[in-house]
């Protein structure tokens, strides 16, 4: 069976990194393990991710890739390349950028090591995207449960309440009862109002009863939600 050879010439298939790059919400790199992570490559959507134009990140022409990273994210980016790098495995994390204008963005960067093959380590790679939509998503998400979680405190709380009075009126009736039968003929009509008090009582009792259930298991729900979404964020 004769075939053709299919090989792609390394300039076509530069652009074809490059015309696939530029259609990602983000961009490719490939940069040296230095203190500065310099920048040796760099495609896609650079500019509309970070402000900044290609050419100005690399080789820290303008500024350094590490400058960009926000400072209370940059020990937890080194740790986990340097522990990547260490099992010669790659790496997938979220952190915070500074933009050119300032502002600050979330990024995810899925990246790896290129080593040589003498086992050497030569480059970083990997592709860097914009996730800042997600992040707001997910913290609106949180303030919402968080709301929702609150309300329901308060409704057990004020149920809890509800069913402390309907004990006090069970309570009342009780004695309204000793009282009417003590009282004989002249009580009997006193002592059925006591009575309907009583399983008014215990009818708004297992409501209310009923609703702290309900409002405990959605307590409980919204709590396994927040470990379920720390989970996937790797947050404890």
């Amino acid at each position: 069976m004769h075939t053709e050879n299919t090989a792609i010439p390394e300039k076509d298939m530069i652009r074809t990194f490059e015309s696939v790059a530029s259609r990602m919400n983000g961009f490719l790199y490939r940069c040296m393990n230095d203190p500065n992570y310099t920048m040796l490559f760099i495609s896609g959507m650079v500019r509309k991710t970070t402000g900044y134009n290609p050419a100005d990140l690399l080789h820290n022409r303008v500024a350094s890739y590490v400058s960009l990273i926000h400072a209370d994210d940059l020990a937890k980016v080194d740790q986990a390349i340097e522990q990547a790098l260490a099992k010669h495995e790659n790496w997938d994390m979220d952190y915070r950028i500074h933009c050119a204008d300032g502002s600050i963005r979330w990024v995810n960067e899925h990246g790896g090591p290129v080593f040589s093959d003498n086992g050497d380590m030569l480059f970083l790679e990997g592709v860097i995207t914009d996730i800042s939509q997600r992040k707001e998503e997910e913290t609106k998400r949180r303030e919402q449960m968080a709301a929702i979680g609150m309300a329901s405190q308060q409704i057990i709380a004020q149920t809890q309440n509800i069913l402390e009075v309907l004990d006090t009126l069970k309570m009342l009736s009780l004695n309204a009862r000793i009282e009417a039968a003590r009282a004989g003929d002249a009580g009997k009509g006193f002592a059925v109002i006591a009575d309907e008090v009583k399983n008014l009582a215990d009818e708004t009792g297992k409501s209310a009863k009923a609703i702290t259930d309900l409002v405990q298991t959605l307590d409980q729900l919204l709590n396994s939600g927040k470990k379920v979404a720390r989970h996937r964020t790797g947050k404890k």
